[in-house]
């Protein structure tokens, strides 16, 4: 078990990220950034800290990328579900640690523990079909989030997500939906080393 713990990095990249995303989240919560709306109406106000909720997904993804198949399919034990346990439990991590830091810092910090978990679970959810290119879906919808614009000033589309405020109920679950319809693809998906 040491040698799949060293080989997903999960004592080195994955701490690392945790503490990128977190600083990260901390230095630019109060800094809001407006894009020119290309398609909608409403240029849209968003926290700098929002891009900073793309780290983990991408962490998550080169941790996956760091398979060894040859010396995986040998293996006694089922490494595909350990890998599953360890990218679940890394997302659901980083966003119980933003969330926590809400009761201390601005609402920013909760924007951004749901981000994660909506960039995390279209990142893994794609993780199987595209390989090492997954982290692009997140990259492109946080894109599209800031240049779409909205339906009047200070209210996105709903299917955004991103850009939403913190208390907004349809976002946090749909921001949960995409998160298990992610893990539910790798799952469903992902190459098995049980064989």
């Amino acid at each position: 078990m040491i040698w799949w713990l060293r080989q997903r990095g999960a004592f080195g990249l994955l701490p690392g990220a945790l503490l990128a995303f977190v600083l990260g989240v901390v230095m630019t919560g109060g800094v809001e950034l407006v894009f020119p709306a290309f398609i909608g109406h409403y240029a849209m106000v968003t926290e700098l800290s929002n891009f900073v909720s793309l780290v983990p997904s991408v962490c998550l993804i080169a941790c996956l990328e760091r398979r060894m198949p040859g010396v995986e399919r040998s293996a006694v034990r089922r490494i595909d579900a350990r890998d599953i346990m360890l990218v679940s439990a890394f997302a659901l991590l980083a966003s119980a640690v933003a969330a926590g830091m809400s009761l201390v810092g601005s609402e920013a910090t909760l924007t951004a523990a749901r981000n994660n978990l909506l960039f995390c679970g279209l990142a893994l959810g794609v993780w199987p079909l595209t390989g090492h290119r997954a982290p692009l879906l997140p990259v492109f919808w946080m894109i599209q989030a800031m240049f779409v614009g909205g339906r009047s000033r200070d209210d996105p589309y709903p299917w955004v997500i991103v850009t939403e405020a913190a208390d907004v109920t349809h976002a946090s679950v749909g921001a949960a939906a995409v998160f298990l319809a992610g893990i539910l693809s790798l799952m469903c998906l992902a190459p098995r080393t049980d064989r």
